[in-house]
């Protein structure tokens, strides 16, 4: 085998410290570098997109409890279900699901449970003033969005209070 390259590295103290973390799970400090120059070639094209929704993604999807869905299908089985006679019962499984969600989320602030929410394309979120805007893609999707958050935070017990525009959500914790 062909001698190694070697080189010589300056890192700041925060560079340092995650450097030293993760010299322990390799025991290396050459394999800890191979490692990460490898990684971060892997998966460098992830830097322009959001940390959090990332993370969201993976952890959403990886325990296989969600999955992706085209927006076009997704509009089109809210219309089917509010066309459907026994609309009401998907409604009332939806509400169970929204309580299930608000044990989960307990000890969250809002914020978190809006941009996994928004992680999931139900909306865009805008806040000013303590009060947020989620900004809908589809007008399809209000009443879910709406429905999932009062049962979500009144089972968080937060007090407070939604109006709807026509492609908006306005929400206000009081």
């Amino acid at each position: 085998m062909k001698n190694p390259i070697r080189i010589t590295v300056a890192l700041d103290e925060e560079s340092y410290r995650i450097f030293n973390e993760l010299k322990k799970r390799t025991g290396s400090q050459s394999e800890t570098v191979r490692r990460a120059l490898k990684f971060y070639n892997d998966f460098k094209e992830l830097e322009k997109f959001d940390r959090f929704k990332i993370l969201t993604y993976v952890e959403m999807l990886a325990e296989g409890e969600h999955v992706i869905l085209d927006i076009d299908h997704w509009i089109a089985f809210l219309k089917f279900i509010e066309s459907h006679p026994e609309r009401e019962k998907f409604w009332e499984i939806h509400r169970d699901i929204a309580k299930a969600h608000a044990d989960e989320f307990k000890g969250r602030d809002v914020r978190y449970v809006l941009e996994r929410l928004e992680a999931c394309n139900f909306f865009r979120i805008n806040e000013k003033n303590g009060e947020f805007t989620l900004v809908l893609n589809n007008e399809a999707v209000k009443n879910f969005v709406k429905t999932f958050l009062e049962e979500v935070l009144k089972g968080m017990g937060y007090d407070f209070e939604i109006k709807e525009d026509l492609m908006k959500i306005r929400l206000r914790v009081k």
